[in-house]
Parts: structure tokens; sequence; C-alpha cells
């Protein structure tokens, strides 16, 4: 769901994954008094709609920096901590034996990584990086086991958040095994565009940067590929890619591609 802005300037909604006042509708519809309930809990000035939820968590983490680019943990590594992600967007990945690498998912602002630290001796299943610079909450794995075990409620809040990944990793196969390049990539585009899309004259801008590295792991593909397909749809106006992000300038030529290969 995207929310209506005026036509702004590449360089006002720079970072916008990263600043709280540029924020999709879903994530503005529900906030209210319990926002302010937060207090230093949360190291964002207005916090998300999902900080009340996460509040318990956060009040017993510590406030950390993201960089863009940061490798927050590798694959194989201990699970020693949960994150609570308030600004900036991270991609959790799979590396293959033979150098291959799969996003299989995009954790964004509000929304809570590294669960697996719920179970101790576990391990990550990926690896985290962040795409945008940002701020996150740490909670060690210790603290957290401490605090699920005192709270069934909070027990019942992590389960959903891991089942909920899991239905995205599937989506993610089905994405990578359904269509051409072309239909995998506009439903992946179009995915993120819900998700945290910012709706202004010229469509829905997607305020995260995503290199066509990036891209080529979300499908699947060569990224000669990616490059291929993104620059056609560039020149037909298809979407329009800046260093802040991509615009979805015409989204209807981008759901026609993404139901092609998908049968009825």
């Amino acid at each position: 769901m995207s929310v209506s802005m005026p036509n702004l300037t590449t360089p006002t909604l720079r970072a916008a994954i990263g600043r709280p006042g540029l924020e999709p509708a879903h994530l503005v519809a529900s906030r209210g008094a319990a926002c302010g309930s937060c207090g230093s809990a949360c190291p964002c000035a207005r916090p998300c709609s999902d900080s009340d939820l996460n509040m318990d968590l956060m009040r017993h983490g510590e406030p950390v920096r993201l960089r863009r680019g940061e490798v927050i943990w590798e694959q194989g590594q201990p699970a020693d901590a949960l994150y609570v992600i308030c600004t900036g967007a991270t991609k959790l990945s799979r590396k293959w034996p033979d150098g291959r690498e799969m996003i299989l998912d995009l954790v964004f602002r509000g929304h809570m990584m590294g669960e697996e630290a719920a179970v101790a001796g576990a391990v990550h299943a990926t690896t985290a990086v962040a795409l945008a610079a940002g701020r996150a909450v740490r909670l060690e794995g210790a603290a957290l086991r401490k605090l699920l075990a005192a709270d069934p409620a909070l027990c019942q809040r992590l389960l959903n958040v891991a089942v909920e990944r899991q239905a995205n990793f599937a989506r993610r196969l089905d994405e990578l095994n359904h269509g051409a390049v072309e239909s995998r990539l506009a439903r992946v585009l179009l995915r993120i565009g819900e998700e945290v899309g910012l709706k202004d004259s010229r469509g829905v801008f997607v305020p995260v940067h995503l290199s066509r590295g990036d891209l080529a792991d979300l499908v699947g593909c060569r990224v000669e590929t990616t490059i291929r397909v993104m620059t056609r749809w560039q020149r037909e106006g298809v979407v329009e890619t800046q260093r802040e992000g991509i615009v979805l300038r015409a989204r209807e030529v981008l759901e026609v591609a993404a139901r092609e290969g998908i049968a009825a």
C-alpha cells in the first residue's frame, strides 16, 4: 500500500526508507498514543506503528547504527542477537557452494530479523547485509530468551515473525521458479512497491537502492540479464532508476509482465 505525496525532488526523497517522516500508509495508519509511550526504547523521532508491538524487546536492547553495505551477520555464524529495524533496509541472502547468491527476504522499517537467537545454539541460515544506512535495536540472545521465558505473549509474537519469514521464503522460491526473468523481476518490483512504495505524480517511488546485482539475486538470473531488462524498461518509460531508488512509472505494464508465464 502506498501513500499519496506531492511530487518531491529526488534530494528530498533521499534515503526515504531511513527517514521516519516519509513512510507508506500501512506504517502510518495505526500510529497512536502507543508510539509516544516507547520513550527511549525506540531511537526514532517518529516511531513506526509496530513500535508498540516491539516495545518490550526494544527497551531491553541497545540502539545501533547500520552502515550501507555493512554485513550484520554471516551465514553459518551463531545467532547471538535479535534486531528490530527502525530505519533503513536489510537483505537476507543465502549463498550456495557454487558461489551463487539468492536474496530470500528484505527486511524493512518496523520488522525484526535474527529471530533464530530465541533458540540457544542456533546458527544463521542467511547472511544479513544493510541495503541502506539506518538504525536498529539489538537484543542479545540470552536477554531475549529470558524475556520469552517470562512472557507467553512475546513468545507468540516471535513465533508469528518466524512463520511469516518462512512464508516469505516460500514465496521467494515461487518467484524464482515461475515465469521468465522479466516476469519474475516485475513481480519483485511490484511486491516491494506495495510494501514500502511512496506514491507521487511520477508513479510509485521505491526508496531502496537495489543494484543490478541485487536485482539479479532477487530473481535468480545473471546480472547482464537484469541490466538488459531494466535498461529496456527505462527506455520505454516503465521504470526510472535513481541513486536513491526506483520509480515504477507504468505499474500497469509491470502487472501485465508479472502475469506472463503464470498458469491461471
